[in-house]
């Protein structure tokens, strides 16, 4: 998924030149719409519902867009903005515009969303500009009503399954590239709601489906996507012709002593801090600085990051998205050695 833009040779002392972040994760409001009883955002939630002030997001994608220019020292490129968060990223007033303002900088763009407000995307954004939308990541959990209310708890009179529903076919009409993207749970791995899953993914037209097995980050445990779990989801792959992806390398075992991801890309988050674990919004043992007040370019690669790398045990992390990555840069730094 990613060029490491020659990572594992800085980490290795093989070049003096700091690594431009391959991605950053924007966190445009820490407010939600849902209470996905899983939500590992929740707790910051509470301390920190907030909401990012639009001008300060144009001044930061104004700064990226100059990085590589204004400091010589720096190699590689950013290669995509993700719009995700604490949040529900489409809560924003501005998310539309806030998006429209980083494609004109020049980026290409990915949406993490449950898509309840994204129609003001799909209404707003030029045609044009659609094609620098990479891809739409729609959060449902489930393909029936009653069982995404039980996952996701809508905060609102009415439930949005329907709302997204149709968000999602609108916006697949219109020619953006959506994936539905489902958790794997005791919940919604019965044959009926599997079933229901990928109908979801036919009847809005969406591109494929992405799975990945719930994390239990206090247990530090992944649920189990048994193998009988897995044969029923290849044959209603078959059967209702639908692209899947499952993703179980969060539960590989780790062949890396420091968490490496934390130069791919960071978090920025709306109420300022700039984390460099995308599990650690929150924790202050992974805030590298504060984005608004400060300039990200000239944290990056500072002695407070080596230093954050240097001090965090992997091994009491949980099990993290990452992981693949963490492995297959370990395994070319070994390589350099």
């Amino acid at each position: 998924m990613y060029s490491y833009n020659n990572l594992e040779q800085k980490l290795c002392g093989k070049i003096q030149t700091n690594i431009i972040p391959s991605r950053l994760d924007i966190d445009l409001t820490n407010v939600c719409n849902q209470d996905c009883f899983y939500c590992n955002s929740a707790e910051f939630r509470r301390k920190a519902l907030v909401s990012g002030r639009t001008e300060f997001y144009y001044k930061l994608f104004d700064n990226l867009s100059t990085w590589k220019e204004e400091m010589p020292n720096f190699t590689g490129a950013i290669h995509e903005i993700v719009f995700t968060g604490g949040g529900e990223p489409t809560v924003h007033k501005d998310f539309h515009k806030i998006v429209e303002y980083a494609i004109d900088k020049g980026f290409m763009c990915q949406i993490i969303t449950n898509a309840s407000k994204l129609q003001k995307l799909i209404d707003n954004l030029p045609i044009e500009k659609i094609k620098n939308i990479r891809w739409i990541g729609v959060d449902i959990d489930a393909g029936t009503e009653d069982t995404y209310e039980k996952i996701r708890k809508s905060l609102t009179k009415r439930s949005l399954f329907s709302k997204v529903f149709q968000t999602v076919k609108n916006a697949t009409k219109k020619g953006y590239v959506c994936d539905i993207k489902s958790l794997l749970m005791e919940e919604n791995t019965t044959e009926e709601e599997l079933i229901a899953l990928f109908e979801f993914v036919k009847n809005t037209n969406a591109n494929k489906l992405h799975l990945r097995p719930l994390c239990d980050y206090e247990k530090q445990t992944t649920f189990d996507v048994t193998p009988e779990i897995q044969t029923l989801i290849k044959q209603l792959s078959v059967k209702y012709n639908i692209k899947y992806s499952l993703h179980l390398a969060r539960s590989d075992p780790r062949t890396y002593n420091k968490c490496h991801q934390m130069f791919l890309y960071p978090i920025i988050c709306a109420n300022g801090e700039i984390v460099v674990c995308c599990e650690g919004r929150g924790q202050k043992k992974f805030v590298l600085g504060n984005w608004v007040k400060e300039d990200i370019r000239e944290l990056w690669f500072s002695k407070k990051h080596w230093q954050i790398y240097n001090d965090i045990d992997v091994h009491q992390c949980p099990p993290c998205t990452p992981n693949k990555w963490n492995n297959e840069i370990q395994q070319r730094m070994e390589k350099i050695v």
